[in-house]
């Protein structure tokens, strides 16, 4: 199948599907939190396994990292950089608390003495909440507003009359009613 002409179809089925905003808000909380941290540690891997575990829009988290991601490189993780030494580093009075965490067997090997981790993790946590109330709110908005007009555009009924979309369509149709 080819994934580039399947995108649009899940992006128009993010904003039609019975899937509730708070999963999809959800899902771009977990993609922020994913960009917001390097994505060669093991704390990638703790929250690639909560993005298959909890029920969350997948399809938001996967849309949402790339491009938080573009704005981390940009220079935001100068931001999570200067969190996480002000955290791990200038904070004495964290000094146990950093301490006994990374005694913990599991806990001590998710690179949390890694500023850009930490940093990562708390400037998300900090913005988990807006970004969740946001991202809920818009979405709502944007089901209410924009659905009747994707769906009568004319870009729209010209992608349904292509043969190959309709296959495409039928077929993972038929793909998620077997899952």
């Amino acid at each position: 199948m080819i994934p580039f002409i399947n995108l649009p179809v899940k992006i128009v089925r993010l904003f039609t599907s019975n899937v509730s905003p708070s999963e999809i808000a959800a899902g771009v909380c977990l993609g922020m939190f994913m960009a917001f941290i390097p994505l060669n540690g093991p704390m990638a891997i703790v929250l690639l396994i909560c993005l298959f575990v909890f029920k969350i829009n997948r399809l938001a988290a996967m849309l949402v990292l790339p491009l938080i991601k573009i704005l981390y490189l940009l220079g935001i993780y100068s931001i999570t950089d200067a969190l996480g030494g002000l955290l791990l580093i200038k904070a004495d009075f964290l000094a146990p608390v950093w301490s006994i965490l990374t005694h913990f067997p599991v806990i001590g090997l998710l690179d949390l003495n890694n500023t850009l981790v930490t940093g990562g993790l708390v400037l998300s946590a900090i913005l988990c909440f807006p970004v969740y109330l946001f991202s809920k709110k818009a979405i709502v908005i944007l089901r209410k507003k924009y659905f009747d007009k994707i769906k009568n555009s004319k870009f729209v009924k010209w992608l349904l009359k292509i043969p190959i979309i309709g296959k495409l369509i039928t077929l993972t149709d038929r793909l998620k009613g077997s899952a």
